[in-house]
């Protein structure tokens, strides 16, 4: 029998995951669910999914694998609609854009079988027709594991977002929603606020004459969909508001320096804000001969998410990562493939005062084939 997956939500980035899930293994059966019903007669005729249905319930009978991608002030609601009819071994993640109260909801319906994502990819357009199986190649996929969070589905659902191209990275709950709302929500807002700043000049033709490439730049994303975002900030709102604040604080700054003719001091503001950015945006640098550590590790709640966490404090990416599990059970083997012998060095060590014991492993003796 196919394996199958159950992706509830058939828009633009729901609509991506059905794709490439389908071109990355062929033989899966992908059940669609959307409330639109054209939505959902064009994602099965796109090829996306296999089935499709009106019903989430429907969508997740006998689903080994089950990805939310319903906007998100849908997602408590679809959560709580599927949790009797999802198989009591299957996998659920999501993709929402605020995590701290849809991990706890996702955790209390599913327990460790639920693990918190959100993809770092998009577009201006919207919809099944937009969507691509390309669209997460090269880009971040935030994990948010909890302790109470399943290794088992931890490791599966960081092998489903590799398998689409992406690369996982873990990040605590409320560190994400403060993170983006300083990286995404604020900006969004900001670039709407800076076109109803230009708007208010006056003469519309003479502004869309005069609106330089960096104005362009900077309000693209004002033309994103309203409706989407207004859920998005309600669902961020704390984290959104304390970014505000720092906004405003920052602006009230440079006011001050502008009014009262403090040139220097805005020069150096700039300057610093220039290399920040530019410094932001530098490849990292991830070179290095790979280096296999290998741990001991108890089969307890949650450890999967601390060891990639420190991991990620620390700068050491992981390249490749498998648990190979004890057949007396209670315990299993750790394997982790990173980067770079000095990171490897200051990984171990961390692991160390975790209370780990870390073992290297000799080049040629891991397969991960």
């Amino acid at each position: 029998m196919s394996p199958k997956l159950a992706v509830l939500g058939t828009g633009l980035i729901g609509g991506s995951i059905a794709l490439g899930a389908r071109a990355a293994r062929p033989e899966v059966v992908v059940a669609g669910h959307d409330v639109d019903a054209a939505a959902l007669s064009a994602a099965v005729e796109s090829g996306a999914i296999t089935e499709g249905h009106l019903s989430p319930e429907h969508a997740v009978s006998g689903a080994e694998f089950v990805v939310v991608c319903v906007p998100i002030d849908a997602m408590p609601a679809t959560l709580r609609r599927v949790a009797a009819a999802v198989p009591d071994d299957a996998i659920v993640t999501d993709v929402g854009s605020a995590k701290r109260s849809l991990v706890e909801e996702g955790e209390r319906l599913f327990g460790g079988r639920f693990v918190g994502g959100h993809p770092m990819a998009g577009s201006e357009r919207h919809g099944i027709a937009a969507a691509d199986p390309r669209l997460f190649e090269g880009a971040w996929w935030i994990l948010t594991p909890t302790e109470a969070t399943s290794e088992h589905a931890y490791s599966a659902v960081t092998s489903f977002v590799a398998r689409l191209g992406a690369t996982p990275v873990a990040v605590d709950p409320s560190t994400h929603d403060a993170l983006v709302a300083r990286l995404s929500h604020v900006p969004q807002l900001t670039a709407s606020a800076l076109v109803e700043v230009a708007i208010a000049a006056g003469d519309r033709e003479a502004l869309l004459g005069l609106a330089a490439g960096g104005f362009r730049d900077v309000t693209r994303i004002a033309s994103s969909n309203p409706d989407l975002w207004v859920g998005i900030l309600r669902a961020n709102r704390v984290a959104v508001l304390e970014a505000l604040e720092g906004l405003r604080g920052r602006l009230g700054e440079v006011s001050s320096m502008v009014a009262e003719g403090r040139w220097e001091q805005l020069r150096v503001f700039l300057e610093r804000a220039r290399s920040a950015r530019l410094g932001l945006f530098a490849k990292p640098d991830f070179d290095g001969a790979p280096v296999t550590l290998s741990l001991l590790v108890p089969d307890r709640p949650g450890l999967l998410a601390e060891v990639t966490t420190a991991a990620g404090r620390l700068g050491a990416n992981i390249e490749d990562l498998r648990i190979v599990h004890s057949t007396e059970g209670g315990r299993g083997r750790l394997e982790l493939v990173v980067t770079g012998e000095e990171r490897a060095e200051i990984l171990a060590a961390a692991l160390e005062v975790l209370g780990h014991h870390v073992e290297r492993m000799p080049p040629g003796v891991e397969d991960y084939g």
